[in-house]
């Protein structure tokens, strides 16, 4: 399988690698629900790889129940969430030592997964602003077609938090609520947007491989004399994360802050 490797990757069996590709074709709706993959042939002309690596990835894919053989006729996709995926779990099974075990969610839906006890904000996450006493952490995952994509930790003041209507959270994107009840406005938004690794936790929750790529969003609501309204921590997956930007007039005579990226620094 021809490759730029890394020391990470180069240790990854070949099978695997194969495994990997063709089940991110199916997640990201390359090959739906019903329809053939191409034959053992030319899965081995485009990977370079030999029929028994292309036989072992086919195998790993159906014992996740993405994929079946049937003799004679091919191999076909069945699903775009694997066997054991939280999404597919049934409720009854659900075990309270595993993360988020039976979790299940209707297509494009918000999850509410947990709603902190109000609390100081953590000065790592201030950053050069200014706090109120008192966050509310708020954890949802969004999902595109029964897929979680974004996992996000958004920290809202107690005294904004508490003039949410009942029932908001699950229909409305916590920067609305934040912009429609906050009683200071909303004088300035920061945000940077960098790229990492899904960590085991991550992984987990939004259903990709461990290390696979995330792309890593911070988000700040300020008010006039620079306090916090909420502060934002998302975490999206890199195979179903897009994000356009649009801008009026020439970007490189005007050069607004963000439209080129940098270098990350720690």
């Amino acid at each position: 399988m021809r490759s730029s490797d890394s020391a990470y990757t180069s240790r990854v069996s070949l099978y695997l690698k194969v495994a990997n590709v063709i089940r991110s074709r199916i997640v990201k709706g390359i090959w739906k629900v019903g329809e053939r993959l191409p034959n053992i042939t030319r899965l081995c002309d485009e990977f370079k790889v030999g029929r028994i690596t292309v036989r072992q990835a086919l195998n790993l894919l159906s014992e996740e129940g993405l994929i079946q053989s049937t003799r004679g006729r091919g191999t076909f996709v069945t699903s775009v969430l694997p066997k054991d995926s939280p999404l597919t779990d049934p409720p009854d099974q659900q075990n309270a030592d595993t993360l988020f075990e039976g979790l299940r969610v209707p297509a494009n839906s918000i999850r509410i997964i947990e709603v902190a006890e109000p609390a100081p904000l953590p000065p790592y996450l201030a950053g050069p602003y200014n706090p109120f006493p008192d966050y509310v952490r708020i954890r949802k995952l969004r999902c595109h077609n029964d897929i979680p994509y974004c996992l996000m930790d958004v920290y809202v003041a107690l005294q904004i938090y508490d003039r949410f209507p009942d029932g908001m959270l699950e229909r409305e994107a916590v920067a609305k609520l934040v912009s429609r009840h906050s009683q200071e406005a909303v004088a300035d938004a920061n945000q940077s947007l960098t790229v990492g690794v899904a960590d085991y936790e991550t992984a987990r929750i939004l259903q990709c491989d461990l290390s696979a790529p995330v792309a890593e969003m911070d988000r700040y609501f300020l008010s006039r004399d620079d306090a916090i309204l909420s502060r934002g921590h998302y975490l999206y997956r890199g195979d179903m994360f897009r994000m356009e930007t649009h801008y009026s007039g020439d970007p490189l005579v005007d050069f607004p802050s963000g439209w080129l990226p940098g270098v990350k620094e720690e």
